[in-house]
């Protein structure tokens, strides 16, 4: 098979294959063994394939030179690689001078070094010999540990998609997502080399794929990987375990990894409970993350002495056993077919790592499942997914009691966070879980890194949490992913915002010196400032006004224009680049909309996210899906001051009011806990009607007409008693008169609220919606300067072209900043000089003796006007036809209705060129 793609590749990419490098040492060789007495004809030889080598040489260097001014060209100042280098800071992190081996002796040559690496991973990925199929009683406690669990049994249409052939529309699907600038395993094909290559290697590919499930297996040499070595923080750089092992595998091995993934993702969430949200569709972090701070609160506001402990995995991902990975994919009902797969993937691995100067020494690899792999952390979830379960169904382990439910474990990954109650009896019985579970499976706990953080404990069972079982005391922080939990639930503010502002603010002072264009500072902060504010609005339910980021927004607009003055307007500024603006983030709406994709989340199943679950106790009876559609006047009383709640219910509202986004009665308004229909105060009344659907105001009518109680009895069974309920709710809706209100037609928002299944984009999505409300940016000014200059008023959707236009004008940034200053009005004038009194004349400064004014500058000069007559003209010759002598298109770029699309793109490079020529201002 390998030969075979070597054949291809030599056939294909035969120039690419020959390297100038080996052709230059092959000519130093030849002159070195001729160098004696070389003869008229060799000398000649040498001499011609020199001047050849030479040529090639240059050539390829004049190559990388276009190919460098060409990428500056596009790419400088965009959202790209090359800004978000400019803005990193370099890192301290160049090579590894020396490490200890397993002996403590400080080792310095690149070859001790590489076997020092070596050792360590050879063991680490060996840490367990006996685990072998071969051992049968390790394979009986395996059996007898997952027979005591109640794990999840996939159904047999998932089984059937499982074990279906594989096909090549898969391969191709996953050759498409590969990225072609990753680093390629050891045999040096890329991700770009099998995208060119696809359809002959597709086929093959296929073929191979599909025989590993009928029990075939993968040469050795396409399992081999090169583990890439990544410092680890603030760690030892001599010690060899403070670096993160990356795997480099074989980019077929990782298409046929990348197809087994595509078939098991969409199932996690049938195989995973709720508490684990790493890695799974349609979960997000922030579920976690909201669900601890709820829980906190909770705890906090009834002074329960409980901890919370996060538990550290010590290599985790490297130290996972494959007898039990099997048994447990066999257990979860995962088929044979499947199987067989990922065991041809997990047979005969071997690893070599890379150390610069060095000779790899490859070793074998029998336990662990490798970063850099996509089918890696599915299989570590399943894996890990029998200890949650222990932890979670364990009597004597016990978590907050909430509405008769317990939330005991919440997981991203390894990341595992519990809250406990009855502390001491609780970790009494944990620390033997976890030590049966780690005999078993490799899993292992480093206790003196894992931290926990009391609330209202005593001083005796604090002492003896860190003196009786080994963990790490944080009284009043605890960090998890990414954020700073705090005992006291008022200050999370000032742990997590606070800080941030304080850091975001020190890089933007450091980056305000550097090389970076207008244009490439707004997308500087779109790529590097609003990724971390986001991180931040979505993990934690602060409740934030524009006060709150008034300071931070003034920090990013004092970046933008260099502590300099303002030369354009805030609001057009900020304004989306469909409206009319330049898109800079509104740091207040992207919070608004952070905060509503949780309240998007509310009406998603309680029984997927777990923090829904939560809430929905906190809020009972009420459910806060149905509860935030009511009317202000017509809601009951909350019961409860949860922080995250009442934070959602604000932006909702405000949503609602300020943004006018949504009207007021919804068709989603609830028809139960609903004030204005007080018999429907009593909801338990109306259990069976609620079970069939009819829920909102919405749900009362059908094709324009008021359901009836037989179509209600076709959705399910209902009691006699359901029909005097019924007769209720109709009398409500005829003497209300809701067939209005409920036959109404969703708004865009309501609409978003209501989608079946999760939205991509949703914050952005949500913010367009919010910065697209009446009133929520006022006139442009500068539209109606221009119409006012020519004299000729233009309707809104011919602007629209000109906003797309103008964004369109060139590839380059540099010179589409050219084409906004100009549709902004950016440039001052003579006129506006003298005005502020910096000139005594408000003259041309060409010397024809007009007034210097916007519209004279740009057209109505004479010396002006001669050079759009050129540029006029030479349109004309390039598309064959007349043009109008329109300002509109050659200052504004408004599309020429004589020109096709691709003509209007080639029209509009016009702008670019033009006025960044010298003389022309």
């Amino acid at each position: 098979m390998r030969g075979h793609l070597i054949k291809i590749a030599t056939h294909r990419k035969r120039t690419k294959l020959l390297s100038l490098v080996t052709l230059q040492q092959s000519l130093r060789r030849l002159e070195m063994s001729h160098k004696s007495s070389p003869s008229p004809e060799l000398l000649s030889d040498l001499l011609r394939t020199r001047s050849s080598l030479k040529r090639l040489l240059l050539d390829d260097v004049a190559k990388q030179l276009l190919w460098s001014r060409r990428m500056f060209f596009e790419k400088a100042n965009k959202l790209d690689t090359l800004l978000a280098r400019s803005l990193k800071p370099r890192s301290k992190f160049s090579s590894i001078s020396a490490v200890k081996t397993v002996d403590e002796v400080l080792v310095n040559s690149p070859q001790e070094i590489c076997a020092a690496f070596t050792a360590y991973y050879s063991d680490l990925y060996n840490h367990s010999p006996h685990h072998n199929l071969a051992d049968k009683s390790h394979l009986d406690a395996i059996s007898s540990f997952l027979d005591s669990l109640s794990l999840p049994h996939l159904e047999d249409s998932h089984i059937t998609n499982l074990s279906a052939t594989i096909l090549e529309e898969e391969v191709n699907c996953a050759i498409s997502a590969l990225g072609g600038t990753k680093a390629p395993g050891p045999d040096g094909f890329s991700g770009g080399y099998y995208k060119v290559l696809r359809p002959e290697l597709v086929p093959f590919l296929t073929a191979v794929f599909n025989d590993c499930a009928e029990g075939g297996s993968l040469h050795p040499d396409l399992l081999v990987a090169n583990i890439a070595l990544i410092p680890k923080e603030g760690r030892d750089p001599a010690a060899v375990e403070s670096y993160r092992p990356i795997s480099l595998i074989n980019f077929d091995a990782k298409i046929f990894a990348k197809v087994l993934a595509n078939r098991l993702s969409p199932l996690l969430q049938d195989l995973v409970h709720p508490d684990q949200v790493g890695f799974v569709p349609n979960r997000q972090l922030f579920d976690n993350t909201r669900r601890n701070a709820d829980l906190i609160w909770w705890l906090s506001s009834r002074a329960t002495p409980s901890l919370i402990l996060s538990l550290d995995a010590e290599k985790a991902f490297d130290r996972v056993e494959w007898p039990f990975l099997f048994a447990t994919l066999s257990r979860l009902a995962l088929p044979d077919f499947y199987i067989n797969m990922v065991r041809a993937l997990y047979s005969g691995m071997s690893a070599q790592v890379r150390v610069p100067g060095s000779s790899p020494i490859r070793f074998p690899i029998c336990n662990g499942t490798r970063q850099g792999c996509p089918l890696s952390p599915l299989l570590f979830l399943l894996s890990l997914e029998p200890l949650l379960a222990v932890i979670r169904d364990h009597p004597e382990i016990r978590g907050v009691q909430v509405g008769g439910e317990s939330f005991t474990v919440s997981a991203y990954a390894d990341d595992i966070l519990l809250t406990l109650t009855d502390p001491i009896s609780s970790l009494s019985h944990l620390r033997p879980v976890l030590s049966d579970f780690g005999e078993i499976a490799g899993f292992r706990i480093n206790y003196t890194k894992s931290c926990a953080m009391p609330l209202y404990m005593s001083h005796t069972d604090t002492a003896s949490i860190e003196s009786g079982f080994g963990f790490r005391l944080a009284p009043s922080e605890l960090s998890y992913l990414g954020i700073l939990l705090t005992a006291n639930p008022t200050a999370l503010y000032s742990k997590n915002f606070t800080a941030m502002v304080r850091q975001i603010k020190c890089d933007l002072e450091h980056w305000c010196d550097k090389p970076i264009s207008w244009i490439g500072r707004i997308h500087s902060v779109k790529m590097n400032i609003l990724p971390r504010i986001l991180f931040l609005f979505q993990t934690l339910p602060l409740l934030l006004t524009r006060r709150d980021l008034a300071g931070l927004q003034q920090a990013i607009d004092s970046f933008i224009w260099q502590n300099k003055r303002h030369r354009v307007a805030r609001r057009i500024l900020y304004r989306p680049k469909t409206r009319g603006g330049l898109g800079l983030p509104n740091l207040y709406l992207y919070y608004c909309a952070a905060q509503l994709t949780q309240v998007v989340a509310w009406h998603s199943s309680a029984s997927t996210r777990r923090w829904v679950a939560l809430e929905n106790a906190f809020m009972f009876p009420d459910r806060p899906d149905l509860y935030i559609w009511l009317p202000r006047a017509s809601r009951p009383i909350l019961r409860t001051t949860c922080p995250s709640i009442l934070t959602s219910l604000r932006l909702f509202d405000l949503a609602r009011t300020k943004f006018e986004l949504m009207g007021a009665p919804s068709p989603l308004t609830p028809l139960l806990r609903n004030r204005e229909f007080p018999p429907g105060l009593r909801a338990s009344d109306f259990r069976g009607l609620a079970g069939v659907g009819l829920l909102r105001y919405r749900d009362l009518y059908r094709n324009g007409r008021l359901i009836t109680f037989s179509e209600l009895q076709e959705r399910g069974d209902l009691s006699p008693s359901s029909f005097f309920r019924f007769l209720q709710i109709r009398h409500f809706a005829t003497t209300q008169m809701l067939e209005r209100i409920s036959t109404a037609p969703l708004s865009t928002l309501e609409h978003v609220f209501m989608a079946d299944g999760p939205l991509k984009g949703l914050i952005s999505r949500l913010y367009l919606l919010l910065s697209s409300s009446p009133g929520q940016w006022g006139p442009l000014t500068y539209c109606d300067k221009w119409e006012v200059d020519l004299c000729d008023p233009l309707p809104g959707d011919e602007w629209e072209d000109i906003w797309e236009q103008t964004s369109r004008s060139s590839i380059c940034v540099t010179h589409q900043e050219q084409s906004y200053k100009t549709l902004l009005r950016w440039y001052v004038t003579p006129v506006s000089l003298y005005r502020m009194g910096v000139t005594s004349s408000d003259f041309c400064w060409r010397d024809c003796g007009e007034k210097g004014t916007y519209i004279h500058m740009w057209w109505d000069c004479p010396v002006v006007r001669r050079f759009w007559s050129l540029v006029h003209t030479e349109f004309q010759k390039i598309f064959h036809r007349q043009l109008p002598m329109d300002p509109w298109a050659f200052l504004l770029s408004r599309p020429l209705s004589v020109l096709s699309r691709p003509e209007q793109l080639l029209f509009n490079r016009r702008g670019a060129r033009v006025f960044s020529l010298p003389g022309l201002w």
